[in-house]
């Protein structure tokens, strides 16, 4: 490959990283944050909103963790362009079976890679220098999605090349995987409870993290570690105490008339 193709090919995926992350992120904030905020104040979790130099603060980290993610996206493409990693074209190579298990596999991996660095990065020794950037949104809004350190950010890249190394992923089902991520994590950082009430006490789908079991993550900073389900916070006994009960009195408030959300610091 020579060099103006690898050029390309670095404008391509920091392009495609910035309108992932801008028109998930923005697509929320314009809809829950603008449009729906009044019709919708008696589902925000904390019962404010922060001010504008907080939303201003997430989105320049998140500028640069786009940076990062598209470099270690640049260099995971070089590398499954000249067949280093798993990585293939043909749908009928492995058939739709797999091409389906190969997406669930990615976002339980995934929720386990998360997990665990998560812990680690609220270690006392680290979380001054890393993921404390993170929380200084304790009251967080769509644009938090990607307000990471650059350590951090790095390290959540890192878990695109590890799939691609330790199964065969079709690059649809790399996108899908991508596409869920960002969804997931807006969703995460909302500040909104959509789910219904009895969501989290239902065993169908207690499995399931919610808006506000993150939402206390940012809020009480020592509990609810996972990303897509609620598997190890059980596991390792580290959910909130209060989950179940805080995400009731979200979702079993009435609608307020003329509703005026009030600003946090």
């Amino acid at each position: 490959m020579e060099k103006p193709d690898l050029l390309q090919l670095y404008i391509r995926i920091l392009t495609m990283d910035f309108f992932r992350y801008m028109i998930t992120a923005g697509t929320a904030f314009l809809i829950f944050w603008i449009l729906l905020k009044n019709i919708l104040a008696h589902r925000i979790i904390q019962r404010s909103l922060p001010k504008a130099e907080k939303l201003w603060m997430e989105f320049k980290y998140s500028m640069s963790t786009i940076v990062i993610f598209s470099m270690v996206g640049f260099g995971t493409g070089a590398l499954l362009h000249f067949g280093y990693l798993q990585f293939y074209r043909d749908l009928e190579l492995y058939g739709t079976g797999y091409f389906i298990l190969s997406i669930i596999a990615a976002i339980i991996i995934h929720d386990t890679y998360f997990y665990w660095t998560h812990r680690w990065m609220h270690h006392p020794r680290i979380y001054k220098y890393v993921h404390k950037i993170h929380h200084k949104s304790t009251n967080p809004s769509p644009w938090a999605a990607y307000s990471f350190h650059p350590i951090e950010a790095l390290v959540q890249a890192l878990i695109f090349p590890i799939l691609v190394t330790i199964m065969p992923m079709h690059g649809l089902a790399i996108l899908s995987f991508l596409i869920y991520m960002i969804v997931r994590n807006v969703l995460g950082h909302l500040g909104f409870e959509l789910f219904p009430k009895g969501f989290t006490r239902n065993k169908w789908f207690s499995w399931h993290t919610t808006s506000t079991h993150h939402n206390m993550h940012h809020h009480y900073f020592h509990n609810n570690f996972g990303l897509y389900f609620t598997w190890w916070d059980r596991i390792m006994k580290t959910e909130h105490p209060e989950y179940h009960d805080e995400y009731d009195a979200v979702t079993t408030s009435k609608p307020i008339s003329n509703a005026s959300l009030e600003h946090s610091k």
